[in-house]
């Protein structure tokens, strides 16, 4: 619990920049994947009135992001699903989905995986948001990313930092169009 307190200002920081940068008050719905503690849905749900928010985590998770959430917003306008993204069949249909820090600890395979899932809910014409950190196609800059992928091999089976190529081929792969990097 104490972790995924920790954990969730970095969630809530992250949901502040893509409000800074996107409008979301077009959003009904909104599918947070990965989501833990629920920093990312609870903000972006309590500054747009209009907005339900799920967070979509493993079974082993969400009894933690529930008691989080249920803390913060109550489960009013924040859902908690248990599932996992990258192997099950996502339900719902969403107008945007976030994804924040979790393709950096799936292997290639699983990262296309879950972004065909998440196409799959996404409604026509809506948007996903991916949060991590990418490495240059040269995959020696920039030095923080690079630094932070020996975290990633060492600390996960399959995580590592990947390219800018390789995401914009998933997301092709997947079906999505008009990729852009912020």
């Amino acid at each position: 619990l104490a972790l995924f307190r920790g954990l969730n200002p970095g969630a809530v920081a992250d949901a502040e920049r893509l409000m800074d940068r996107y409008d979301f008050s077009d959003c009904a719905t909104m599918l947070d994947v990965g989501g833990g503690a629920g920093g990312m849905a609870v903000t972006l749900a309590q500054a747009n009135p209009q907005l339900e928010a799920t967070i979509i985590d493993l079974p082993s998770v969400t009894p933690v992001t529930r008691q989080l959430v249920d803390g913060e917003l109550g489960s009013e306008r924040v859902k908690i699903a248990a599932a996992d993204a990258v192997r099950d069949r996502l339900t719902g249909s969403y107008d945007v989905v976030v994804v924040r820090h979790v393709i950096q600890v799936l292997s290639k395979g699983d990262s296309c995986a879950l972004l065909k899932n998440v196409a799959a809910v996404l409604k026509p014409g809506g948007r996903v948001h991916i949060i991590g950190w990418i490495l240059d196609n040269s995959r020696v800059t920039p030095p923080t990313t690079v630094g932070l992928n020996l975290v990633l091999l060492n600390g996960y089976e399959d995580g590592q930092a990947y390219t800018e190529a390789e995401y914009r081929d998933w997301l092709d792969e997947a079906g999505f169009v008009n990729h852009e990097r912020f």
